[in-house]
């Protein structure tokens, strides 16, 4: 497992295999308004590791985080309305960043499989309707939005507890995206300024995240060019379909890896 201070030494066919995983993903965030982290954590773990995935994508995932809240009318008003949201999920990465510090890596692997499937099974076509969130308009935004924090914070994906939350309020598509995107860059925020302070993000990584950086802009732009032309439903499927697939791979990954350290050899 490659270590973070050899990042620059890694052969070209890994890189190569990370901007592969950071495009895709970026192109999928452009077309349905989220999911770069989603996407880009897990396949970069699949030949990496959680923390390694997440320190590798957290520039471009700032970035297009900040292009996703601004892009399209009525920001301002989403800002405005949903500012509380992004300061509960504020408290609640700072605390999974510790997590990402000091957590077994395996352990990491088995959260962000689990963290996918709930996505899944939370978003399916047979969903729980979450409307009744709705009554708790202090408690549900307190509650959902340290929930995915600390998971944005952790393992980089903070969907499924702000999906449910803003899910229920019944928001229209773009303010959701718009929230959704305020709510991730507040978390991813505070966990770089968390690995900062640390010493776990290094000036070398943010020079080495940076044409990564550039692909996933461009990716972006492809995806939202695309967004008028693509089929929801075959989309959606397809992205399920790999998002299970890279569920079951990492959380293989981490079984297997702790049996390999139980069983005598």
């Amino acid at each position: 497992m490659p270590s973070l201070l050899l990042l620059g030494d890694w052969p070209d066919g890994m890189w190569y295999a990370i901007g592969a995983a950071a495009a895709f993903a970026a192109v999928v965030h452009g077309a349905i308004g989220f999911g770069f982290p989603l996407l880009s954590t897990p396949l970069v773990a699949l030949i990496t590791d959680v923390r390694t995935a997440v320190l590798t994508t957290l520039v471009p995932n700032l970035v297009l985080n900040l292009i996703s809240i601004v892009r399209g009318a009525g920001a301002a008003a989403t800002l405005r309305r949903h500012w509380p949201v992004a300061a509960y999920v504020l408290l609640g990465a700072v605390a999974g960043t510790r997590v990402l510090a000091m957590a077994d890596a395996r352990a990491l692997k088995l959260l962000l499989a689990a963290m996918i499937v709930s996505y899944l099974l939370l978003s399916g076509p047979r969903g729980v309707d979450w409307s009744r969130l709705q009554r708790f308009p202090r408690l549900a935004p307190l509650v959902f939005g340290c929930l995915g924090g600390f998971f944005s914070g952790a393992v980089n994906v903070a969907v499924p507890p702000l999906l449910i939350y803003f899910s229920a309020l019944q928001m229209a598509p773009l303010a959701m995206t718009q929230a959704l995107n305020l709510s991730f860059f507040v978390g991813r925020s505070a966990q770089a300024a968390s690995l900062l302070t640390s010493g776990q993000l290094s000036s070398a990584l943010l020079v080495l995240s940076l044409p990564l950086t550039l692909i996933s802009v461009l990716a972006l732009v492809a995806g939202f060019r695309i967004q008028p032309r693509i089929r929801a439903a075959t989309f959606a499927r397809v992205v399920r379909t790999m998002l299970w697939a890279m569920a079951a791979t990492l959380g293989g990954q981490a079984v297997l890896s702790y049996l390999s350290w139980i069983l005598p050899r």
